[in-house]
């Protein structure tokens, strides 16, 4: 499955809930990764960061060992 990201703040969810859990109101510069068939939000850029330096030490590292 290919994912488009949005092109657009009209095509964004008004809010989404990101890879700790938060809920969030998206935005055309929320921080964001492809992961599997899906499109995680992260709440800040520091947490996108930690995920691009040590993905398996950061808030997605639960649903990456768990493999969904």
């Amino acid at each position: 499955m290919t994912i488009k990201l949005p092109s657009s703040e009209e095509n964004l969810p008004p809010q989404a809930e990101t890879a700790c859990g938060a809920r969030i109101k998206v935005s055309s510069d929320t921080p964001l990764v492809r992961y599997r068939d899906e499109i995680v939000y992260f709440c800040g850029w520091d947490c996108k960061q930690l995920y691009d330096d040590d993905p398996l030490n950061s808030c997605m590292a639960a649903r990456l060992l768990s493999g969904n």
